[in-house]
């Protein structure tokens, strides 16, 4: 039986060289001066889109996270070319239908995308090859970039006809679907054709069926789009020199009103801000902003960068200023109580009020200065806690807040907040206890015996002990050597 579609078919040429791709061009046909439209014909519709399809066959091997991280970087490469860039199994999907005037054709946007997309595929550890094709739909164009052809099938008429001359392994079918094809006798899509539609969804699914209706443009499909991270960039040169910082705050809260738009659009708050004041003929001076939660709030931000700008000495005069935010996060907003009267007073939030203090803290006196205390799972109290730096300290309060399970061994009995670099010795008369003046002792003994293994070894009885003026110290008694006592920390 003939096919009814035969006269629209195009020849297709054997697959070429895989490191010379070209472009095969349709015949075009003679225009012709269209009719005039009756008024009561329906308006003729717009052009049908171009998709332009990339297809990777190294990506087949690696795994589905690297695969997708690989197509996330040739998408970024991809959009220069178009706006609308969606992903697919082992390939990538362009519209450009309505960048070709813009290029001057097809064969010239390949010819600009061809090198950065090689390059990114040469980072990316993979051979530098890649197949192409262009049609109306995505499915048409994503079969004939798997053929191997790279061919631009510029009419939804000759479609059909292009689909039909490819091999069925185009499909990608498991392996029980191309053993009943080839039982069939199927080996083109042009066999495909002649079949019913019931017997071939009832044999192999409505997958398959989907998969050629799309493809011949008979059924709508969707897109999943590329959509690259939010970057936010803003500079401003100034009209002269500026040596007084506080001249540059009315500049950078427009800049910061320009972020917080930025921010609103797009549902999102940040935690770290960079600012660089240029300076004539000189690095850059940057101001970097680390919050530790999260916002938006210009106001607070302002108050923020004016600390810094406090404390700040400029090596010369500022001729121009930039922002640059790259890190965002999720807005979190905060509901008010639906309840009226006394219980509808807003609670204050005691997290919020410290970070927005440490945060201020921290500009005012720069990063060093303001430290955190943690406890560490140790018996010695030398070793028992450490201080971390701002960030150290606000990556670890995020990572046992993710593990909620791996919680620190907190030890059953008071520590004191200052622990003495050196323990002093204590004076025992007549059988008392004296640090400056006698001690009276609280609680105790609590044995501790640690660090055996590092040559350090740990013998001590704990006490907690008062003085006349009512402060608590934390002392201990050796049970080695001389077996002295010694002032070990101060409760506060």
């Amino acid at each position: 039986m003939d096919d009814s579609d035969s006269s629209a078919q195009i020849s297709l040429p054997a697959i070429p060289d895989r490191q010379g791709a070209r472009i095969i061009a349709l015949p075009v046909a003679t225009p012709r001066r269209a009719p005039a439209q009756r008024p009561d014909q329906p308006a003729k519709t717009s052009r049908p889109a171009l998709w332009y399809a990339l297809y990777f066959p190294a990506l087949v091997d690696l795994p589905d996270s690297d695969q997708q991280q690989a197509l996330e970087k040739l998408a970024a490469v991809a959009e220069s070319i178009s706006s609308t860039v969606s992903y697919h199994p082992q390939a990538l999907i362009c519209e450009v239908r309505s960048s070709l005037k813009y290029f001057g054709g097809l064969e010239t946007l390949h010819t600009r995308l061809q090198q950065p997309l090689q390059d990114c595929l040469v980072q990316l550890a993979l051979p530098a090859e890649f197949f192409y094709a262009a049609s109306p739909t995505v499915s048409g164009s994503l079969l004939l970039a798997r053929s191997g052809h790279n061919i631009l099938v510029y009419r939804p008429d000759n479609l059909r006809s292009a689909l039909g001359q490819l091999s069925t392994d185009v499909l990608q079918l498991n392996k029980e679907q191309n053993r009943r094809l080839y039982n069939m006798g199927i080996r083109y899509l042009r066999d495909i054709w002649r079949l019913p539609t019931d017997g071939l969804r009832k044999r192999f699914g409505s997958e398959l069926v989907n998969q050629l209706s799309k493809a011949l443009g008979n059924a709508p499909e969707a897109t999943h789009n590329y959509i690259p991270a939010p970057v936010f960039n803003s500079d401003y040169d100034l009209p002269y020199a500026i040596e007084q910082l506080d001249r540059l705050l009315p500049v950078a809260d427009e800049m910061l009103s320009q972020l917080t738009e930025f921010l609103t659009a797009r549902d999102l708050c940040t935690s770290q801000l960079l600012f660089q004041l240029l300076h004539e003929k000189r690095e850059a001076t940057a101001v970097k902003l680390g919050l530790r939660q999260p916002t938006r709030c210009r106001s607070h931000l302002l108050e923020l960068l004016e600390m810094h700008f406090s404390s700040l000495d400029l090596p010369a005069p500022v001729i121009a200023i930039k922002l640059d935010v790259s890190n965002f996060d999720a807005f979190m907003g905060h509901s008010n109580s639906l309840l009226s009267g006394p219980a509808a007073t807003p609670t204050p939030d005691k997290n919020s009020n410290l970070d927005l203090f440490m945060e201020q803290l921290r500009a005012r006196l720069g990063g060093q200065p303001v430290r955190s205390i943690h406890s560490v799972a140790e018996h010695c109290p030398e070793y028992a806690c450490q201080q971390l730096d701002f960030d150290a300290a606000r990556n670890s309060h995020h990572i046992n807040q993710q593990r909620p399970d791996d919680k620190l061994w907190l030890l059953p009995n008071p520590r004191p907040l200052w622990l003495l670099s050196q323990p002093q010795p204590l004076t025992v008369r007549h059988g008392r206890l004296y640090h400056r003046q006698p001690l009276c002792i609280l609680r105790g003994p609590e044995r501790i015996e640690a660090r055996w293994w590092s040559g350090e070894d740990v013998r001590r009885d704990y006490y907690i002990a008062r003085e006349r003026n009512g402060s608590r110290l934390w002392i201990y008694h050796e049970r080695q050597g001389e077996r002295l006592w010694y002032l070990h920390g101060v409760f506060a």
